[in-house]
């Protein structure tokens, strides 16, 4: 390969990736469809390989061509990136920052914490996704996401990744106010109330499979399975459905009052923390949301 793809060729290539044929492509770029496959025609010829295969169901990325998409997407998401830091260094913006968290730092620190930062950065751009930690990373490794904060489970892919412990959550079991199991003190009093468990087993959740996997197997009824909070509050507060949530969870949405906590205190505790790439570094906006990230976690009483 004599010479480097053009930029525009790029991004011509990433927007027919995203609409899923040259027509949808033009149309989002407001471009011909023979201009449009022009920039592949010449993107692979630079290359010397083909990036697409068209036929009468649509259009394929051959497997150079999807090796070549992740390469790009975190080449232009760098670039992106660049530009935005130059803009924050010149004044002429406050950046932007994008981060990935689960439901807990949506339902504890993170109103204090966004308040926090927009003093300091009125207009900065902020950008947050509520996920687990499996769905978030995808995301953050191909540049999109500044970083995340999650639970880390063991075997968890995360080459090219810093990790850096924040906080730990303990757990507690919940049920609405004046359920008949709400002074139980032990598990075994459990084994025959109805449930609603956490469906994904990756994060916090994999270590209560790891500490509850044997209790769960002798439940009378088969558990409910869901990885939503709002699901799960809804279930416990209309229903007899017990759930495990972390403790700074159990109060969310001025349910104060309507939630009891069951005194059982052999459940393990969650470490949270953050995930961030190793190569690309954060922009000054990004970093300063991390540093008061950590400011506010650590004062939080979890």
């Amino acid at each position: 390969m004599r010479y480097l793809p053009k930029l525009q060729q790029l991004k011509v290539f990433q927007q027919v990736i995203r609409s899923g044929s040259i027509r949808g492509a033009a149309r989002a770029l407001g471009q011909s469809q023979p201009a449009v496959s022009r920039s592949i025609r010449e993107l692979e010829q630079t290359l010397e390989t083909q990036l697409i295969l068209r036929s009468s169901q649509g259009m394929t990325l051959t497997a150079t061509g999807r090796a070549f998409s992740l390469r790009m997407q975190l080449i232009l998401e760098e670039l992106q990136r660049a530009s935005d830091e130059i803009q924050q260094l010149n004044q002429h913006s406050q950046g932007s920052v994008a981060i990935g968290c689960s439901s807990l730092l949506a339902l504890t620190v993170l109103p204090g914490l966004v308040d926090a930062f927009k003093c300091q950065f009125p207009q900065a751009n902020l950008i947050i996704r509520e996920a687990q930690l499996s769905t978030l990373l995808p995301a953050l490794r191909e540049g999109r996401l500044d970083f995340v904060v999650g639970t880390v489970s063991p075997g968890l892919p995360l080459e090219e990744m810093c990790h850096e412990p924040l906080f730990n959550a303990p757990f507690c079991i919940i049920a609405r106010d004046g359920h008949p199991l709400a002074q139980a003190t032990s598990l075994d009093d459990l084994r025959q109330a109805k449930w609603l468990l956490p469906e994904t087993d990756m994060g916090y959740y994999h270590q209560l499979q790891s500490v509850l996997g044997n209790f769960y197997q002798q439940l009378t009824h088969a558990p409910i399975r869901s990885d939503s909070v709002v699901c799960g509050l809804n279930m416990v507060l209309e229903t007899d459905c017990l759930t495990i949530v972390a403790r700074a969870m159990s109060n969310p949405f001025s349910l104060r009052g309507k939630l009891a906590i069951l005194p059982i205190d052999t459940l393990p505790q969650a470490q949270y923390g953050v995930l961030y790439s190793q190569k690309s570094p954060m922009t000054v906006t990004a970093r300063r949301f991390l540093d008061l990230l950590r400011t506010h976690c650590q004062r939080y009483s979890w």
